[in-house]
């Protein structure tokens, strides 16, 4: 059996450690490599220049930045050159890693004068030749005819089972890769679509001043004992969201988290969150993981006239029909309506994917519109519940 083609370790270990730092290099790079090896690229007649070669070729295959060829150009300089014979030993080496990587030092040592085929595998191991037999064949370090190295090799075994050669040093990028998961709608843009939610009513002390009232006042007596005052206008909307956290709707628990922050800075007269699973039936939850219950009907006292916003994906996320879930949805949404006029469902799944599924049957309810959770809809979600229809 035919071994398959593999890339030398030098060019192997600078591949892993290309992917390691997150260089969007693949299977496709690999086996460029492996053509161009065979097509006589990256081979010269010296050590030293086999070596400039092999740089050359990782580069032009691999680097489509300066930092990835910077990167390429440190992982060659950091690997001290050596000549043929070196590199022959460290291959002989690679070959019976796996048979020695088992044996303790002292094991090692001691089997070796034991055994006459041992010995020779050592031998033959020292002068760059392949044992037949796997024997251990690797030198100990006392020696002083042994060529060494200052690389490691990983531990994690490839198809062909050699060990790769990583650096003991990691060569970063010059520039840090930080994965952040992109928000569905900002903070700051929920705040600001949170204050175009408004109610404005007048009440408390009179300490604004009324400026028509005060021009009527002076013309009507001719003398304006005192300018006339009314009271500040106030925000008085107020705001329910029910939030499904079941595990269809685990993606979306980052942005439910953005929600519940987002709304002491909407300015809003009042605005709390309720957590609920699939389903809201006699009560709510005050946090996502759903503890900490409260009745719903307290709830709904609470926020008697209040604008309601439902954030769930009502079974299309798996694709399910439930009609006995879509039945108890609807009975739950003419219960709703008696404390909450306005109601708006956002539906986090694009509307293509409702069909066939209990968010189909729940959208066809006219008194309450389901809308896709994105900004533009969310914004059409605050005019439907400030009465613009």
């Amino acid at each position: 059996m035919t071994r398959p083609p593999a890339l030398p370790p030098l060019l192997h270990g600078l591949f892993r450690e290309l992917v390691a730092q997150g260089v969007p290099i693949g299977t496709r790079d690999y086996l460029d490599g492996l053509r161009a090896l065979a097509a006589g690229y990256g081979s010269s007649s010296d050590g030293q220049g086999e070596r400039q070669a092999l740089a050359r070729l990782a580069q032009t295959l691999w680097a489509r930045s300066d930092e990835e060829r910077r990167l390429i150009a440190r992982w060659f300089a950091h690997i001290p050159a050596t000549p043929a014979d070196l590199l022959a030993a460290v291959d002989t080496a690679l070959a019976h890693l796996d048979g020695t990587q088992a044996d303790t030092p002292d094991t090692a040592a001691t089997a070796a004068p034991s055994s006459p085929a041992s010995t020779a595998s050592t031998a033959a191991a020292r002068s760059g030749d392949t044992p037949d037999s796997p024997a251990t064949a690797a030198a100990t370090d006392d020696d002083p005819a042994v060529p060494r190295a200052r690389i490691s090799f990983s531990s994690v075994q490839e198809g062909t089972g050699l060990p790769v050669p990583r650096l003991a040093l990691d060569p970063a990028l010059g520039e840090a890769y930080v994965l952040h998961p992109q928000a569905l709608i900002p903070p700051r843009n929920l705040a600001v679509l949170w204050r175009r939610y408004r109610r404005g009513t007048r009440g408390g002390p009179r300490t604004e001043l009324d400026i028509d009232a005060t021009v009527a006042e002076r013309c009507r007596r001719g003398l304006l004992l005192r300018p006339a005052c009314r009271p500040r206008r106030s925000n008085a909307a107020r705001l329910l969201i029910l939030a499904d956290t079941s595990p269809s709707m685990d993606p979306w628990r980052p942005f439910l988290a953005s929600l519940a922050e987002s709304l002491p800075f909407g300015r809003l007269a009042r605005a709390e969150t309720g957590y609920f699973s699939n389903l809201p039936r006699r009560q709510l939850y005050t946090r996502p993981d759903l503890r900490d219950p409260q009745p719903l009907g307290d709830v709904l006292r609470r926020f008697n006239g209040a604008g309601l916003l439902i954030v769930s994906d009502a079974g299309s996320a798996r694709g399910y029909l439930n009609r006995r879930r879509a039945n108890q949805t609807a009975d739950l949404l003419d219960e709703l309506l008696t404390h909450c006029p306005a109601i708006v469902w956002l539906n986090p799944m694009p509307r293509p994917r409702w069909a066939g599924t209990t968010a189909e049957h729940i959208a066809a309810n006219a008194r309450v519109p389901m809308l896709p959770l994105d900004a533009t809809h969310l914004l059409r979600a605050i005019d439907i519940l400030r009465g613009n229809k």
